[in-house]
């Protein structure tokens, strides 16, 4: 009879959770390696043809929540909604857009057996790894929103360990509008693209940021000193027959 040492056990748990994280990095990936050079020359026409500036809206905001499952170029329809309808209202439909595929991107997710996954993974690398992605979730969501890739297998990942909307939901509506800041400022200055400097903002002071206000003025105005808080009618009661 043969036992597994539980150094052993723990290596191989992490080499299964390794292998789901890679399979959902495949599952990303391979479409951009089928599709991508056509889905690039496509999406510049897709939103050519929207006469009206709210059907061509729709139309890019569609596209931003396709390319959860297919190569889009959100960056170029990113641009391309704030060039066309101006950086106000074009960065308006990309925050749309970005926070509508990360719903789309976890409702996918939660499509996954979780019982499954957890019992061929290990409950309590499962459990360490939700709890982990639970209370770090304000840094990992916001600094993958704006990345090709990073921002559909976030997405995919909160819903496979199903995070609880009230942990994802500050991260992803935030990032949303950061990135669709960051695209309307491109565009009003001109630019393509968004540069590398407001990339970096994005990843790395919004989340500090949304910390900052969510950590410590959030709980100063929530919080209620306990010598402010009257006695209940009841323990008035109380005190008044016992005197």
């Amino acid at each position: 009879m043969t036992t597994t040492s539980p150094a052993r056990g723990r290596l191989a748990a992490w080499l299964r959770l390794g292998a789901f994280v890679a399979v959902l990095l495949a599952a990303v990936l391979l479409p951009f390696a089928l599709f991508g050079d056509v889905l690039d020359a496509a999406a510049p026409q897709w939103l050519q043809r929207g006469d009206a500036r709210l059907a061509l809206a729709a139309v890019g905001v569609a596209l931003l929540v396709v390319d959860v499952v297919l190569p889009i170029p959100s960056s170029v329809v990113s641009i391309g909604l704030c060039l066309s309808l101006g950086p106000f209202w074009g960065g308006v439909a990309v925050a749309l857009g970005c926070l509508a595929a990360f719903v789309a991107g976890y409702g996918l997710g939660r499509l996954l057996p979780e019982a499954r996954l957890r019992a061929w993974i290990g409950p309590a690398l499962w459990d360490r790894a939700r709890l982990q992605m639970q209370e770090r979730a304000l840094w990992w969501i916001v600094a993958a929103r704006p990345l090709p890739v990073l921002a559909e297998i976030s997405a995919l990942l909160a819903g496979a360990f199903r995070l609880r909307p009230c942990v994802w939901g500050i991260p992803a509506v935030g990032a949303s509008l950061a990135v669709g800041a960051l695209y309307a400022f491109s565009a009003w200055l001109g630019q393509r693209e968004p540069g590398l400097a407001g990339l970096l903002a994005v990843v790395l002071v919004l989340p500090a940021l949304l910390w900052f206000v969510h950590r410590i003025v959030l709980r100063r105005l929530l919080r209620q000193p306990a010598a402010q808080i009257p006695p209940s009618p009841l323990r008035r009661g109380a005190t008044h027959e016992q005197v």
